[in-house]
């Protein structure tokens, strides 16, 4: 792929002034592969520095319309599409995961990869992702941040009891809840030189994931009153089975929700839509797709367990499902989709709802 000329990529849109034209961007950590389609299907790249503020210059400077810019999401963010959007380009970040691919297996370079999105953005094939504000990426980020020191504490707590198991030492009695009393017991342990030290470790690398979590937690507070989260988070924990952690999840995770016209997008945006498979005669088979939100969909799967046991009407939808399919599986991930259509509800803007 050519380097970046300025002067080469005027010329070869200067005949096509007025008409719209259609950009595809790989974006990587250090550079950018650029497509620029023009109306009669040609097409020009070209290597660029990962500058978002330069490459949005360039295309303001271009004489024609730009009909989108298009590029993947991924683990560079959103910054190229905020600076674009801040000048007026409509910008289309596309998941990965609903691109269109070809079946058999092809060449595969930044050079084609940009010239397809250019063309699947042309042919209108792509649907844009939602690009949340600033404010709304940084009480997601803070959001995550909580669940992977939940994870952490897990993992630490898991590599204690392991430690234990090896080496035939006795668990405290109320291991299980991790209480106070059950840590201080831990530090009591009589083990083996050496043992004994790795058993400390583990209880400092305990106690240093609590802590941070405990941190995060009370930012988390203080973001919810920032970003006048605060509405959405109580309506939906009116709902029995939901607490704050799936509640506030909810909140970071499906930002804007009127962006949803109907509960079925949400269902579908947090992978509890299930998808029919059929073929011929055969008898269509239903099964969820595994993508969207994994965290929160799982957490709204917990969290209907616990509003099956405490609603009456949540634990009547559950035995009807139940009693057709015979699958509890199948039945609580049904009532997984009603709690999530009720907490989008819940949390639309007063005007909205």
């Amino acid at each position: 792929m050519a380097k970046l000329k300025v002067s080469s990529v005027h010329r070869f849109v200067e005949a096509f002034s007025g008409e719209k034209v259609w950009i595809g961007v790989d974006v990587h950590k250090l550079s950018f592969s650029v497509a620029l389609l023009r109306p009669d299907s040609a097409v020009k790249d070209w290597t660029c520095p990962a500058d978002a503020t330069a490459l949005t210059r360039l295309v303001m400077s271009l004489p024609v319309e730009v009909g989108a810019v298009c590029y993947e999401s991924g683990p560079t963010g959103f910054e190229l599409a905020r600076s674009l959007e801040a000048e007026g380009v409509t910008v289309v970040v596309a998941a990965p995961s609903r691109i269109p691919r070809p079946i058999t297996a092809t060449n595969k370079t930044d050079s084609l990869d940009c010239r397809k999105l250019a063309e699947l953005a042309a042919s209108g094939l792509i649907r844009p992702i939602a690009i949340p504000s600033v404010e709304a990426e940084a009480f997601r980020a803070l959001e995550r941040r909580r669940h992977q020191l939940t994870d952490s504490l897990r993992r630490a707590k898991q590599r204690i009891r392991s430690l234990l198991l090896y080496l035939g030492a006795q668990e405290p009695a109320d291991l299980d809840h991790w209480s106070k009393a059950a840590i201080l017991t831990l530090h009591q342990v009589e083990l083996p030189s050496g043992a004994k030290e790795t058993l400390e470790s583990l209880l400092d690398e305990l106690e240093y994931f609590a802590c941070a979590q405990r941190k995060v937690d009370q930012r988390l507070r203080i973001s919810i009153r920032e970003q006048d989260e605060a509405r959405r988070i109580a309506a939906m924990r009116s709902v029995p089975g939901v607490g704050e952690v799936v509640a506030t999840t909810f909140a970071a995770e499906v930002y804007r929700p009127e962006r949803f016209n109907r509960s079925e997008e949400v269902t579908a945006y947090l992978g509890l839509a299930p998808v029919m498979r059929q073929s011929g005669g055969s008898k269509g088979k239903a099964t969820l797709r595994p993508v969207g939100q994994k965290r929160l969909r799982s957490l709204l799967i917990e969290a209907a367990w616990v509003w099956k046991q405490r609603d009456e009407w949540a634990r009547e939808f559950y035995n009807r499902i139940y009693s057709r399919h015979g699958v509890a599986q199948k039945a609580i991930a049904a009532l997984a989709r009603k709690l999530a259509a009720l907490l989008w509800k819940l949390s639309l803007p007063v005007t909205q709802s």
